[in-house]
């Protein structure tokens, strides 16, 4: 079966290019115009919006840039790139602009509509008038593929009948089904059976969508720690129709909840907590896929599978970024920055452009890898300028250690296209500073200056006072035999990634990594360190979340270190297997530990063994940020009934309540009735009698029975799944 390739559609013929793009306007005015008649088609709004918006307008930028026969998945990236971004900018620019033109609520459907649609013609009219001619589509051909492809694309169909069964009948057997599913397919790569290497890319991304699923899709509503204050502030543009961007808080600042969120709600029609449960999650998974595109091409498609799986099987890939809308977007601009890093295929004038759309993107949508991203650019082009200087000339001893050789000599051979480091860090320290300085009452700017001031002070105490490191691990509490093997799990993953690393600092690992890339992973590398041994770094970037942004990086180096390893211990016992045969069977073996430990990361050995749970996923009735309908209902009651005071909650109930009242009026604390204060009971409150919050000075939760919190207390409200006290 041969058809154009939709992954390339700014390669088509002009002609079939408009034709599509406006096909999607006319479904769109289409469908919302039925649904003002009460006339809905389901999910065909949704998705029109989601194609024109996030991908189209893309295609049509790319189309003005001249761009074109990229392979497939760095076109999909970079269009999602440029669509997500002109939802923030040009959306940002429509809030500021509208009301000195008598339109007060310029994030309403209407005024968002024609003027986004003015837009998108636009586009077209400037790709037809600077690439009218260009027509050299791509065909694609899956004659014989039809089976792996199609079990690949229903993959993600068994999380949403799992998340069903789970939430609605509390059985959890499909989506252990599902992680065994998973869990085979490094076998297929390994073994060379079923799954060409063609399809790997369309592999990674199912098992990430799937994965993700299974994770965002559990209740009807959102789920997790952030995302409850994201869905706070998103909401309040979304109900007033218009941004403030003068509140004070870090997360008004972020553009990738206050503006694209508020947006596509109202010109898809989708609610909030849908977008956040769907639609971010979809364009996260578009980050392995990005990675798979930057491994591939600097090692082999088999070597760029395994780095991926190893990512996407970490469970703070599928059981925590569903959770943190924010750095779902920010990661997106992280890996195509990397991305750019490592293009050849485009003109430095294009790179330039994409360069100063995609560094802004990535300032206004996550601050934390904001910050990141300024660390490794400016640590890495300081090794540069150390390079420059030629000391192994000078000092020749310099260079007869290669561990040290790699800050002072760059490797002959290595790819180095230009990274532009001056007008990066140029463009990064402008932009943060004026946009953090203006927006959001300068509160981002002060938390910068305030960051800075705390890492000066804490370098000082980290030379000169020993007691202040701390180890921070990432690692459960808990003590039983199956915690302490994904233990051993974890940490022999980290072990192999060092080992990588180091056959990166001594350029034994027989691939050609491009230069800029081998800096920032060394940098990506050394700071992981920092956050995991370092106090105040662990509690700024949080350790969990940091090892999660560094696999972006190191996890292509644990499958280098494996495979190294694996030399070694054949050259030890003096080559009794053929290099090839070894490299055959370290990819059997590595299949293997990788399906174990997505076992261990999923919970699935936990609950088959009986073990105390992990996670709230596969085990409905523990305890965890996660709400049904009568808790949300009871929280929706007290936000509109209560009088300006606080209501207290235990730490999980604390943050549904953070979705909807002012985050200084929500307290995890103890309720003291007759203060004028409210005490809000969820139902898991309710069927335990338990109520959990922090011990002093920790975070581990301690449960208190409720019951001498209620006897004094009047209960206002009740409706059988949450109970309000005053």
């Amino acid at each position: 079966m041969k058809f154009l390739n939709p992954f390339k559609i700014n390669d088509w013929n002009i002609k079939y290019l408009l034709t599509t793009v406006i096909l999607f306007q006319a479904l769109l005015w289409t469908t919302i115009i039925l649904e003002s008649f009460n006339i809905n088609i389901p999910f065909v709004r949704g998705i029109s919006a989601f194609i024109a918006l996030f991908f189209l307008n893309g295609m049509l930028i790319l189309r003005i840039l001249r761009i074109h026969e990229l392979d497939s998945i760095r076109n999909l990236l970079y269009s999602l790139g440029l669509g997500t971004a002109s939802i923030m900018f040009f959306g940002m620019l429509v809030d500021l602009v509208y009301p000195f033109l008598g339109i007060t609520l310029p994030i309403s459907t209407d005024p968002l509509l024609i003027t986004f649609t003015a837009f998108t013609g636009l586009l077209c009219y400037m790709s037809f008038r600077r690439d009218g001619k260009f027509d050299h589509p791509e065909i694609l051909d899956i004659t014989g593929l039809s089976i792996p492809i199609l079990t690949f694309l229903l993959l993600p169909f068994i999380a949403i009948f799992g998340t069903y069964l789970i939430n609605t009948y509390q059985n959890n057997v499909l989506l252990i089904i599902m992680f065994f599913l998973i869990a085979f397919v490094p076998f297929l790569v390994a073994y060379n059976k079923f799954l060409p290497k063609k399809l790997y890319p369309l592999a990674i991304f199912s098992m990430a969508l799937t994965l993700v699923l299974s994770t965002s899709l559990i209740s009807n509503y959102i789920t997790g720690w952030d995302i409850n204050l994201e869905f706070y502030f998103t909401n309040l543009v979304t109900n007033t129709s218009y941004w403030n961007s003068s509140i004070p808080d870090l997360l008004n600042a972020m553009l990738s909840l206050v503006i694209i969120v508020p947006i596509f709600s109202k010109l898809s029609g989708m609610s909030v907590v849908a977008i956040y449960k769907v639609i971010y999650p979809l364009i996260f998974v578009f980050v392995p896929l990005g990675l798979y595109s930057i491994f591939q091409r600097q090692t082999t498609n088999k070597i760029a599978f395994f780095a991926c799986f190893l990512f996407i099987s970490i469970f703070m890939f599928f059981l925590e970024m569903p959770y943190l809308a924010r750095q779902e977007i920010g990661e997106l601009f992280f890996i195509l920055m990397i991305m750019l890093m490592l293009e050849s295929d485009i003109s430095d004038r294009n790179i330039l452009v994409l360069t100063v759309v995609f560094i802004p993107a990535l300032l206004v949508s996550h601050y934390s890898m904001d910050y990141i991203y300024i660390f490794l650019v400016i640590s890495s082009y300081l090794i540069i300028l150390l390079r420059n200087r030629n000391l192994t000339v000078k000092y020749p001893r310099l260079g007869k250690w290669p561990f040290i050789s790699f800050f002072f000599e760059s490797a002959d051979s290595a790819e180095k296209p230009k990274m532009r480091y001056k007008l990066q860090i140029l463009l990064l320290f402008s932009i943060t500073i004026l946009y953090y300085l203006f927006v959001s009452s300068s509160v981002l700017f002060n938390l910068t200056l305030t960051t800075i001031n705390n890492l000066i002070t804490l370098s000082y105490l980290f030379l000169f006072n020993p007691n202040a490191l701390m180890a921070v691990g990432i690692v459960t509490s808990e003590k039983t035999f199956l915690r302490s093997i994904a233990l051993v799990l974890h940490l022999l993953i980290e072990a192999l990634i060092a080992v990588g690393i180091l056959a990166l600092l001594y350029r034994r690992t027989k691939m050609k990594f491009n230069e800029n890339y081998a800096l920032f992973t060394v940098m990506s590398f050394v700071l992981l360190i920092l956050v995991l041994v370092v106090p105040f770094l662990a509690g700024a970037l949080n350790p969990e979340r940091f090892y999660q942004i560094a696999l972006i990086f190191l996890s292509v180096f644990f499958v280098v270190g494996w495979l190294r390893l694996s030399d070694f211990v054949n050259k030890l016992l003096k080559y009794r297997w053929n290099p090839k045969s070894v490299m055959k069977n370290s990819f059997k073996l590595m299949a293997l530990f990788l399906a174990i430990s997505l076992m261990f990361n999923s919970g699935v050995v936990y609950e088959l063994l009986h073990d105390k749970p992990s996670s709230m996923v596969l085990h409905s009735s523990m305890d965890g940020p996660k709400f049904n309908n009568l808790e949300v209902t009871g929280a929706q009651w007290i936000t509109k009934y209560r009088t300006n005071d606080e209501v207290h909650a235990d730490s999980y109930r604390f943050l549904l309540l953070n979705g909807f009242i002012p985050y200084e009026k929500a307290k995890s604390t103890f309720y003291f009735p007759n203060t004028g204060s409210y005490m809000f009971l969820g139902s898991y409150n309710l069927l335990t009698g338990e109520f959990g919050i922090p011990q002093a000075g920790s975070t581990t939760l301690q449960y208190y029975s409720i019951s001498n919190l209620t006897s004094v207390g009047t209960s206002i409200y009740n409706n059988g799944g949450s109970e309000i006290f005053i």
